[in-house]
């Protein structure tokens, strides 16, 4: 099993609790395949870059987890199917640099909040 890194993003039509359920919905598909999740972070709502499939906008969410490379592409899979995830990105991630803190991304939001 490797380390493996996720972020993706929803729509901006989607409330946060459908993100966050989307969410739940990865979570339980890894550890029914085995996997274990080392961590999980809602990022917010946020803006793009640039325009993707008509969203400005969408709900980012990021995990650290640890699985087989099957349940990856079974995952992959899964999410292109998923109407309401307009990216995703996986990177596989070497044990030694995963950080159990917060990520910046949740730092920023704390602080945003203040």
């Amino acid at each position: 099993m490797s380390l493996y890194e996720l972020v993706f993003i929803a729509r901006q039509e989607v409330s946060p609790v459908r993100a966050k359920e989307l969410a739940k919905k990865i979570n339980e598909f890894i550890v029914k395949k085995g996997g274990k999740i080392k961590k999980e972070e809602y990022w917010g709502f946020k803006n793009l870059s640039y325009q993707i499939k008509k969203s400005r906008r969408g709900h980012y969410i990021f995990f650290i987890f640890d699985t087989t490379a099957t349940v990856i592409h079974e995952l992959k899979t899964q999410i292109k199917l998923t109407q309401d995830i307009i990216r995703h990105m996986f990177i596989k991630i070497k044990e030694k640099e995963f950080d159990k803190n917060p990520s910046e991304m949740m730092k920023e939001n704390q602080d945003e909040d203040r």
